[in-house]
């Protein structure tokens, strides 16, 4: 069985940096391959089109695009197979690169002529200020807009196979750090989507350049954002409701402050509010991204709990259905000697 995981985008969650070992290239046809210094026998990378950046200037911290190797399905952190990273097919893992991103960087391969900050992709990136552990992913768009898509799998449910979650209960709490470089840049910039299993958008969580959250329930066309600010000298907590049973989602967040460098309260925005169509299996969380407008947006800790909505077993079941039997009966008898009495 192939295993994938977001989780904290650490070694042990599948998800690799160059300082733990670069992917050797498996020269897998149609795929773009890009080399330390363009020589093939320092292995494969593919951060950038000709993986020169940034590990040639000793940047052993930015891993390569996870649509190009394994990412999420080695390591053994929940129950995760083992393994090592290893080049595969691009986009033929649980990772898939929609738009942008390392698309927009294979475009001027095997020549890249920007610099060590224009890069478009997302990867696992080494960084001293994770929330947890030693790593965190990234989500850069710096030239064109992207779109990354992630594919849910039973290790992110703890077991459960995501086709089997039509009528369930999801909570799936996550952190992000966004940045300061698109402050100026008062419209929306980024979101993520959680998607059914017919491709339906069921909620969309996002923010702004100067960071303040945003949601969007159902697929619906406008933004709405809200007071609560993502700090971006800190991590900031966002908590999502799925319930695929009852058709409806829910929306809590902490925001960290820059100025007081402390999270802040949890406020539940809402929670019960329908989405307006009947939801599928839960299937894929798919990132857009603005280009030209940041320089990092970086995520850690997803934790996803999943419970099944109860159904009644077939004895009670029966109690409940002779119980019903029994009120009619009572209420006919009832009837009954109104009936006579007149």
């Amino acid at each position: 069985m192939t295993w994938a995981y977001l989780g904290s985008f650490e070694e042990g969650d599948g998800y690799r940096v160059p300082g733990t070992g670069l992917i050797v290239s498996q020269f897998i046809p149609g795929d773009a391959q890009f080399y330390l210094g363009n020589n093939p026998a320092n292995g494969y990378t593919g951060v950038v089109a000709p993986g020169a950046f940034p590990n040639t200037l000793g940047d052993m911290t930015h891993g390569a695009d996870v649509s190009r190797y394994n990412a999420g399905q080695f390591g053994t952190n929940l129950g995760g197979p083992g393994g090592t990273a290893a080049d595969i097919a691009d986009n033929s893992g649980l990772w898939k690169a929609l738009a942008g991103g390392r698309l927009n960087e294979d475009l001027g391969a095997p020549l890249y002529q920007g610099n060590t900050f224009r890069r478009d992709y997302v990867a696992a990136y080494g960084y001293s200020n994770a929330r947890t552990g030693s790593q965190v992913l990234n989500v850069l768009a710096t030239d064109e807009d992207l779109h990354y898509a992630y594919q849910f799998d039973e290790r992110d449910f703890n077991g459960i196979a995501p086709s089997l979650t039509g009528s369930s209960l999801m909570d799936l709490t996550f952190w992000t750090c966004p940045s300061d470089y698109d402050d100026a840049e008062s419209a929306h910039v980024l979101g993520m989507a959680i998607k059914d299993s017919l491709g339906q958008t069921l909620m969309e969580v996002g923010y702004t350049g100067d960071n303040f959250l945003q949601y969007r329930v159902g697929g619906s066309g406008a933004w709405q954002t809200t007071s609560i600010n993502m700090g971006t000298q800190g991590w900031s907590m966002i908590s999502l409701q799925i319930d695929t049973a009852a058709d409806t989602v829910g929306l809590s967040a902490a925001g960290f402050d820059n100025n007081t460098s402390l999270l802040g309260p949890t406020t539940g925005l809402f929670s019960g509010q329908s989405i307006g169509f009947a939801a599928a299996d839960l299937a894929t969380l798919e990132w857009s991204v603005a280009g030209m407008v940041g320089f990092k947006n970086y995520f850690d800790d997803f934790s996803f709990s999943i419970s099944p909505t109860p159904v009644p077993e077939p004895g009670t079941a029966l109690m409940v259905l002779l119980a019903g039997l029994v009120r009619f009966g009572r209420a006919a008898s009832r009837r009954r000697m109104e009936s006579s009495l007149d």
